[in-house]
């Protein structure tokens, strides 16, 4: 793939998925940044080592460290329906955005009103291609999940710091 062209449908295609691919990559790092402050919490201060040997670094181990949390710590369960709603949306969209990221751009321009991306998935020892195709319209809704998802993860780091520092007012 090129990055400049004297077609200019194809610059404006080209310009227009790598934006669109640019935004689903930051607001995926800002709602993934809030998911590590929340793991960070839980593993210092909420028995979280009781859960796993290290701390989790990887999406899903995250997302298994936190349930597990949730689940076991009667401090956390007014928090608990919320918690496995976000897990919930991110595991969701954790699938977008790994096709996106790890796929490759098939066609510059829209197919069909969509782009598409080869996608190379390791099953039983053998690589199988997978076409990913996401409508145009599509990119702006996915967007706005992230954003919302982003959102909604430092809103519950906040309720969950707040639990935390309440506990700790009312033991000492």
């Amino acid at each position: 793939m090129q990055s400049r062209t004297s077609d200019p449908k194809i610059a404006s295609d080209l310009d227009t998925i790598a934006k669109a691919i640019g935004l689903i990559v930051l607001q995926w790092g800002q709602a993934e940044q809030s998911l590590d402050l929340l793991v960070a919490m839980l593993w210092q201060s909420f028995n979280g080592k009781s859960h796993a040997k290290r701390i989790p670094l990887m999406l899903d181990p995250k997302i298994k460290f936190l349930r597990a949390c949730v689940e076991t710590e009667p401090l956390l369960n007014s928090e608990a329906t919320a918690s496995k709603e976000l897990l919930l949306r991110f595991e969701e969209l954790s699938s977008v955005r790994h096709d996106l990221i790890h796929g490759a751009v098939a066609s510059i321009s829209p197919v069909d009103n969509a782009f598409v991306f080869a996608k190379l998935d390791v099953k039983d020892g053998f690589h199988h291609h997978r076409e990913v195709r996401i409508a145009a319209a599509e990119y702006s809704q996915i967007i706005d999940r992230l954003v919302k998802l982003g959102h909604d993860a430092s809103a519950l780091n906040q309720r969950v710091f707040n639990v935390l520092k309440d506990h700790k007012t009312r033991i000492q």
